[in-house]
């Protein structure tokens, strides 16, 4: 593959920019640090002038911002620096249109991307009528208005067809609660091992990559070797400041955390203190909204050496609650977290039946033993009979009762 040449600019040294420029191939071939913001360039005009003396000795490809420029800004920064700018919203949406390979993550894709050129192109509009460009693609004002207008309707049709798509999830989420299937939900930081973590737990064959945002759709399995019927569902990965837009549309994706039983926190453990600290900040913060579910935090990558893992674990258990340490990729202490996962999710209802010993209650022990639990089970003059089960239950189970 063909790396383009990139120049990253920034106002502070940020790994994780740097890796989101790197993740989708491009070669950073010079990286500035400025200090001063100008509300016509974005970019102070002195470290501006030095970034353009850069490029106009150095074969470059794209400027990337790590920043939200405004389009006025972008109109000027491309003007003056003539290169493709982009800025880090437009960057994570390359990255994802990189990634997509289902029809609902290109949709989602689709729609954060042309939400974010509606400024642009009003920038576009707003220049040519002025005289000042001679409009969109080198076309007129009239090519610009009807691509503006063009895209404007097609968001509404991409967002009618993701409520669809919202709408087959709702009804799958309740087709499995129908059926007592607990929902458990890896979620957390790019990168941090969930792919790995849900093929360890699975036993499904999950693709692994070494890269940012992998996986774009949720991708749900039954947890392997268990009575308990828990599903287990990988979602997208979560990056500092993740523009707003791009949340918007993936909210699809993001409403299978929002409804699940309990949410599987990957934290990676082998992150300095002060990284990890601030992962799981931005992680919290999206989970602030409208959440029922539980949440139990795991440290991954215990293979490797991690260090200040008792300031670790304290931070941990103080912010949330108590972590369960593993590496999802030798699988130790997989069957510690898998009894956590168990004991965090509670069967709601318990009953205690006495049935008389002529009675048909066969079906009902076999029907508890399929989705509960027996908590004890005589045979004497009269069989006892103590269970827990969900209580989306309770009307099939007083079927039964009323047929002994």
């Amino acid at each position: 593959m063909v790396c383009k040449k990139a120049v990253t600019v920034s106002d502070r040294e940020d790994e994780e920019f740097e890796s989101l420029t790197r993740s989708l191939y491009y070669d950073i071939i010079g990286s500035f640090t400025f200090r001063h913001y100008s509300s016509k360039y974005f970019i102070g005009e002195g470290k501006l002038e030095e970034i353009k003396e850069f490029i106009e000795q150095n074969e470059t490809d794209v400027v990337i911002i790590n920043g939200k420029i405004k389009s006025s800004q972008w109109y000027n920064l491309e003007t003056y620096l003539g290169k493709r700018v982009i800025d880090k919203t437009m960057l994570i949406l390359e990255i994802f249109a990189d990634r997509a390979r289902s029809k609902e993550a290109r949709l989602e894709v689709e729609l954060a991307t042309l939400n974010y050129q509606l400024p642009l192109l009003k920038e576009w509009i707003h220049r040519a009528k002025k005289g000042e460009h001679p409009g969109f693609m080198a076309g007129g004002e009239y090519d610009i208005d009807q691509y503006y207008f063009h895209v404007q309707k097609r968001i509404k049709k991409i967002r009618g067809e993701i409520e669809k798509i919202r709408m087959e999830r709702k009804e799958r989420r309740k087709n499995r609660s129908r059926k007592g299937y607990f929902l458990v939900t890896i979620a957390g930081y790019t990168n941090s091992g969930k792919s790995q973590l849900m093929k360890t737990l699975s036993g499904e064959n999950v693709v692994i990559e070494d890269r940012m945002f992998s996986t774009l759709v949720t991708r749900t399995s039954r947890i392997m070797n268990t009575k308990k019927r828990v599903l287990i569902t990988d979602t997208v990965g979560f990056i500092k400041d993740l523009p707003p837009l791009i949340l918007e549309a993936f909210q699809a994706t993001l409403e299978d955390i929002f409804n699940s039983d309990l949410i599987i926190f990957l934290i990676d453990g082998s992150d300095e203190f002060d990284l990890l600290s601030e992962k799981v900040e931005t992680s919290m913060r999206i989970f602030s909204g409208e959440l029922s579910a539980k949440i139990l935090p795991v440290i991954n990558k215990i293979d490797r050496r991690i260090r200040d893992i008792d300031k670790k674990a304290e931070y941990i258990r103080e912010k949330i609650s108590e972590p369960v340490f593993v590496s999802a990729k030798t699988g130790e202490n997989i069957q510690v977290l898998l009894d956590r996962i168990y004991s965090m999710l509670e069967y709601d209802r318990e009953y205690s039946l006495e049935i008389e010993s002529s009675g048909n209650y066969m079906p009902l022990v076999s029907f508890v033993y399929d989705y509960g639990d027996i908590v004890n089970y005589e045979i004497k003059d009269k069989i006892y009979l103590k269970f827990k089960i969900n209580s989306r239950f309770d009307g099939i189970i007083r079927k039964y009762i009323n047929l002994l």
